[in-house]
């Protein structure tokens, strides 16, 4: 078996229109598609997809594993400043990581359900090596 990549990664909201703002309008993912009928969408997130999918009935409980979505970007803190003028929340503020040799620069926000959202730029290497 080969793996090609990753296809999409769905977030389960009870806040459908807000949630879709937030990654349409605040982050400008565009529309891709989605299913007729229900509040199911794909958006593009440029080498992947970011599904949302409306929850029907009372939330579920937490999954344990899920962490954070992380958006490749080309400037963090570009994008930090951009999001932060819109009023997007941070809870970590752009910073280069590990200080000593710096592989990424990243900051972290929430977006409106608590999900969390790392912007990552690499710096030389696309992942840290040991």
């Amino acid at each position: 078996m080969r793996i090609r990549g990753t296809h999409h990664i769905a977030l389960r909201t009870s806040n459908f229109a807000t949630m879709r703002h937030f990654y349409s309008d605040i982050l400008g993912m565009a529309y891709l598609g989605g299913f007729a009928g229900k509040n199911i969408i794909f958006l593009d997130a440029g080498t992947t997809t970011v599904e949302l999918i409306e929850a029907e009935g009372p939330a579920a409980p937490a999954t344990q594993g899920w962490h954070h979505l992380a958006l490749e970007v080309d400037d963090t803190d570009a994008a930090y400043a951009e999001l932060h003028a819109q009023g997007v929340p941070f809870h970590i503020e752009p910073r280069s990581v590990p200080p000593e040799a710096p592989v990424v620069r990243l900051a972290f926000f929430t977006d409106p359900d608590g999900n969390q959202v790392e912007l990552f730029q690499p710096i030389g290497a696309r992942y840290p090596t040991q």
